[in-house]
This record gives structure tokens, C-alpha cells and sequence, in this order.
């Protein structure tokens, strides 16, 4: 018996019982099991053996659980019922539920036009859906309201650009709503809903709506407001343009203070984003008001803006990427938090690409020193990467430049603990790494190919692993293959004592 005879005959059935368990959560499993399960079906059979079991649960008077569920049904599977079927059928039965006796009937139709609305395409959503929305965006019972508002979003994303003002309108009417749970639904969508319009469709009002929370949540009216205002604010900024900022600016500075952390928080995670959007100049007036403030905030709000803080400064100019560079290399010493310190280890090396070699030399490689001897390894092995970035950096100064760096380095191949040794190790195959990404700068091959020729004679065999680890993921598989010191440590981990370390250096890790 194959699967698709098996799947009509057998499962469907049960699963279409269960979709009207008592128990919601058995009714939640059977539609989300009847979603994967309809793929089974073959596309003559998608009418007769699914459609019309649908059309008889939306028809169904005995309980109006069953119209529930056909409401939502004819969203969920309408990518498989198509487009025909949809505008033949699906429309005619979703008009029908929209006017139902039922507000739980209608306030599921209210929910679940979204992907309906994509199947049929833009003409067929504004001339047959459309009409439904309105009317149930005016429904007597508030919940059928709130529902409206919270997918007003999949709404707008199923219409085109010149259908969008009535949709507008009717969001401005929903910010009126005599419901306060409707009101809170509907500027919880704000955000999203201006991210799906062109700038030119933002109206004044709907941008002042979206400014207002950032107030609402200050005066303490509606705390939750500040939240939803800083989590969609880079896709409005997105949206709106940068021209627009000053229309934004006041509401932006007014969060950044907000007394919530999580309000700070997520506006420290889109710092880089918006900085991006808006550009050096409006970058270096308002955000970087933000990015100090975030720096001595919470760890919490640090972390955020710490972990895109290469990306944040690449968009100042030169001066203020030098006036910040010793602020933040004093970060590590700052805090008892290693997480904070990983962060920072992570971005070193594309902070040292930000600013002068001598910058570079002065400050960065002293951090890049420090956090290699961290005490907690995680710190010390996301550093790695950064002591690569820092050299190829100071490569490109002053001959003189790398010297120090480069000595600290070539020290930790000799030291008597075999960690520091592994270390090195790692190090040098993140600047193999980097060169084969970018050769601009070579450093590679003449200051560390070498020395793991020495290494792979290391007295300890976890060193000679991190070897054979590099000889075959880096080595083996890059322009380094035929290189005579490459098949002198190939040979001499081919002899290997230790079985494991022969078998890691022979193994073929194929590059992505």
C-alpha cells in the first residue's frame, strides 16, 4: 500500500475527527498534522477528498466549532486547493462564514485571509476579500475587531500599492476604537504594517501614531507600547527613508532613556541597522548619542550594541572611529561578564580594519594580548580570529607595525604549557583562512607555515591533532596543497604514534 492511498484512506479521516476535539490542543496538532499530511494527496484528489470535507464542516449547524475550523481550513490549505478552486469555491464559502451567527465563526474568517489572499492574487483580494475585511474590521464585538487588526498585516502584504489608502483608513479607525484591546492590537501592528508600504504611503497620521507610542510608553499609559516601537523602528526607518528622520528623531531619543531595559535592549540589538539606513551624517549627530548610552547601560542593553559594534563604527567617519576605539577596548577590563568579553573578542578584528595601523598597534593588539590570556577559554579561542584581522592590519602600516604583535605570537609556539602551543595553532590557520579569502596581505606562509612543521612534532599529541586538523580542513584543500612545508608535515603526521592523529591529518574535509 503506498503512502498517498494510505493518507486518504486512513489518516485523513481520523485527522478531520480531531480537528474538532475538545481539547484544543489536540485540534491545534490535528490541522498542523493535516497541513503535511495533504501533500500525500494527489491533485485530483485535492477536491473530492479534501475540499468538499471542508465545504460540509463550514455547512455544518450542529456545533459551530466545525465552522471554526472550515474557516480556517480554507486559508491553511488554500496553497493546495490553487487558484481556481479558491475563486470557483473557497471564496464563495469564506463571504458565507464572514456572516455567520457565530463572533467566534467570524472572528476566525477575520484571522485567516492571508494566505488565501496570495493564492487568488492581488485583483481577486481586493475585489472578493477585501469586502469581507471591512466589513468584519466593523464587526459589534470587539474580538472580531482585534482579530482585524492583528492580521491587518497579511492583508496589506496580499493587496497592491494603489489598494493600501482604504486599509490605512481603516487602521486609523482601529487606533479610535472604543476597545482598548483592539487599540493595543492594532498598534502592536504598527511597525510591521508601515514596513509593508512604500514611503509614499506612510501618511502623516500613521507615522505620528507610530512616534506616539514612544510617548505613551514614557507617560506610563501603556507600557508595552515602547516595546513594540523599538522592535519594528529599523523597518520603519526602512520604510520611511532617511529623509524622514527628523519626523523620527524625537521619539528615537525619547526610548533610548525608556525605564524598560528590554525597550533599550532591542533598539542596542538594531543600533548598526538603523545607522546603516540613516547614514554618517545623521549617524554621527543622533545615534551615537544612543551608542554611549548603551555602553555604560545594563549588560544586557551592552551586549546588544556590543555585538554589532564593528558594524555601528564602520559607518562613522574617521575621526570618531578613532575617539571610540579606546572606549571600547576598555570594555573587557570594565566587566566581571565573559560573555561581554567574547563579544568584544569577536569583533576585534574588524575593529582593527576600521583604524589606522597605529591606532591598531597602540590599542587594539594590547586588547587582542589581554583577551589571550583570558581565563575563560571561550574568550580566549573567539580572540583567534581577531589576532589574524589585527596582524593583516598592522601588515599594512609602518614596517616596524607588526613587530611587537607578531613576537607575542611566535612566543606562544615555544611556551611549556601545550594549550598556549594549540593556540597558536588555531592562529595560524585563522590567517590561513583570511589570506585565502583575501591575499591582499600575506603573512601566512612566511612567518607560521613553518613553525607547524615544528609543531607537528609536538612532544603532546593534542597538539599534533590541532595540526592534523588544520593540514586537512585548510592545508589540504587551498592553493597551500603542494606546498613542500604543506607534504613535510603531511608526511611527518602520516608516521604519527598517536592512531587518531594520523587518521585526522589523512582525512579529506572538503572546503564550502
Amino acid at each position: 500500500i503506498n503512502a498517498e492511498y494510505m493518507g486518504i484512506n486512513t489518516f485523513l479521516p481520523y485527522t478531520f475527527e480531531l480537528l474538532v476535539d475538545k481539547n484544543v490542543e489536540v485540534g491545534t496538532s490535528a490541522i498542523n498534522a493535516l497541513i503535511k499530511l495533504v501533500e500525500l494527496v494527489k491533485v485530483e484528489h485535492v477536491e473530492p477528498q479534501l475540499l468538499n470535507v471542508v465545504v460540509t464542516l463550514a455547512h455544518d449547524e450542529r456545533a459551530e466549532d466545525y465552522r471554526v475550523v472550515a474557516a480556517q481550513l480554507f486559508n491553511e490549505l488554500a496553497p493546495r486547493f490553487k487558484e481556481q478552486l479558491c475563486n470557483d469555491v473557497v471564496i464563495k464559502e469564506v463571504v458565507t462564514l464572514s456572516e455567520d451567527m457565530s463572533f467566534s465563526v467570524r472572528k476566525t474568517v477575520a484571522s485567516n485571509l492571508g494566505k488565501l489572499g496570495k493564492v487568488i492574487g492581488p485583483d481577486a483580494t481586493v475585489a472578493k476579500l477585501f469586502p469581507v475585511y471591512q466589513q468584519l474590521s466593523k464587526d459589534d464585538i470587539w474580538g472580531v475587531r482585534k482579530a482585524c487588526a492583528e492580521s491587518i498585516c497579511e492583508m496589506s502584504e496580499a493587496i497592491q500599492q494603489a489598494n493600501r489608502p482604504p486599509l490605512v483608513e481603516i487602521f486609523e479607525r482601529f487606533t479610535d476604537d472604543i476597545s482598548r484591546w483592539v487599540r493595543v492590537a492594532a498598534y502592536q501592528q504598527l511597525g510591521p504594517l508601515i514596513s509593508t508600504c512604500a514611503a509614499g504611503e506612510v501618511t502623516p497620521r500613521l507615522l505620528k501614531c507610530f512616534t506616539d507610542m514612544a510617548f505613551q510608553s514614557e507617560s506610563g499609559n501603556d507600557s508595552d507600547f515602547g516595546e513594540y516601537c523599538a522592535y519594528s523602528f529599523p523597518a520603519v526607518v526602512q520604510s520611511v527613508g532617511a529623509a524622514q528622520w527628523p519626523d523620527l528623531e524625537q521619539a528615537y531619543l525619547t526610548l533610548i532613556k525608556d525605564v524598560q531595559w528590554k525597550v533599550r535592549k532591542s533598539l542596542a540589538h538594531s543600533l548598526h541597522v538603523i545607522a546603516h539606513i540613516v547614514g554618517r551624517d545623521i549617524t554621527e549627530k543622533t545615534l551615537t548619542q544612543a551608542f554611549d548610552l548603551f555602553l555604560k547601560d545594563l549588560d544586557e542593553v551592552k551586549i546588544g550594541v556590543v555585538a554589532n559594534i564593528s558594524e555601528f563604527v564602520e559607518v562613522l567617519g574617521e575621526e570618531l572611529r578613532e575617539k571610540y576605539v579606546p572606549i571600547i577596548c576598555q570594555l573587557p577590563s570594565e566587566t566581571d561578564n565573559w560573555r561581554l568579553r567574547k563579544q568584544v573578542a569577536h569583533k576585534l578584528g574588524h575593529l582593527a580594519g576600521l583604524v589606522s595601523p597605529l591606532s591598531c598597534k597602540q590599542i587594539i593588539s594590547q586588547l587582542g594580548i589581554r583577551l589571550l590570556e583570558d581565563s575563560v577559554a571561550d574568550v580566549r579561542s573567539a580572540t583567534f580570529g581577531a589576532c589574524s584581522g589585527i596582524l593583516r592590519r598592522l601588515c599594512e602600516g609602518e614596517p616596524g607595525d607588526r613587530k611587537e604583535f607578531l613576537e607575542y605570537l611566535q612566543k606562544l609556539r615555544s611556551s611549556p604549557n601545550y594549550q598556549t602551543r594549540q593556540m597558536y595553532v588555531y592562529i595560524a590557520q585563522e590567517l590561513a583562512e583570511q589570506e585565502l579569502a583575501n591575499p591582499a596581505v600575506k603573512i601566512f606562509e612566511e612567518e607560521f607555515l613553518g613553525q607547524l612543521v615544528e609543531l607537528a612534532a609536538d612532544r603532546v599529541p593534542n597538539v599534533r591533532m590541532a595540526v592534523a586538523k588544520v593540514l586537512s580542513a585548510t592545508l589540504l584543500n587551498s592553493s597551500f596543497k603542494g606546498n613542500p612545508k604543506t607534504d613535510q608535515i603531511k608526511g611527518k603526521l602520516a608516521q604519527d604514534t598517536s592512531k587518531d592523529v594520523a587518521y585526522f591529518s589523512a582525512m579529506d574535509v572538503s572546503r564550502e
